[in-house]
């Protein structure tokens, strides 16, 4: 009985270990995403201007 207590909480242990990796990693790539959105959109809305120096 001991032998299927260990095996269940080993499991729900890595189940949980799992849980924790996800939610860090959809945090993180929500952050990212979020950032890269507002570089984007400050590159897009620069005006950049051109002066030609041919002669």
């Amino acid at each position: 009985m001991s032998e299927i207590k260990g095996q269940l909480l080993g499991i729900i242990l890595t189940i949980a270990i799992f849980g924790v990796v996800l939610a860090a990693m959809v945090t993180s790539f929500g952050k990212m995403s979020e950032t890269v959105g507002s570089r984007v959109e400050e590159i897009a809305t620069t005006q950049v201007s051109y002066t030609s120096t041919s002669n």
